[in-house]
């Protein structure tokens, strides 16, 4: 994966999902099946990451270890739920918090930033 190629790009809101779903689509041809949400509030974008990832939606299953593709739940707080998201690749996670800000960081800063970290693959 050229993750420069994303590092470059502009994401809707909210742009975290949108740029995993980019990613498979654009490394495997898959979909990721959008999801909706009333706002873009922390608890409404945890709640459609459990339909989409937790109750396995879209054949992903949860894994003790990364692999290079998977995806990256994050959450500052247990109490708040899974409210970000990222692909893994190659010993860092690729991930975008806002619409124009694509990042690449190292997994032991994502693990440092963030209390709950959880992968995800197909």
């Amino acid at each position: 994966m050229n993750t420069a190629n994303y590092l470059s790009k502009i994401y809707p809101d909210p742009p975290c999902w949108a740029l995993v779903a980019d990613v498979y689509q654009t490394e495997f041809n898959q979909a990721v099946n959008e999801y909706k949400t009333i706002d873009s509030s922390i608890r409404e974008i945890a709640a459609a990451f459990r339909i989409a990832l937790h109750k396995n939606a879209h054949g992903f299953t949860r894994i003790a270890e990364p692999i290079n593709y998977c995806v990256v739940l994050m959450s500052r707080s247990e109490d708040i739920g899974i409210h970000h998201c990222g692909v893994y690749y190659e010993g860092a996670v690729l991930h975008a918090k806002e619409a124009s800000m694509v990042m690449l960081d190292e997994l032991s800063a994502i693990k440092d930033q963030y209390k709950v970290v959880e992968y995800w693959a197909r």
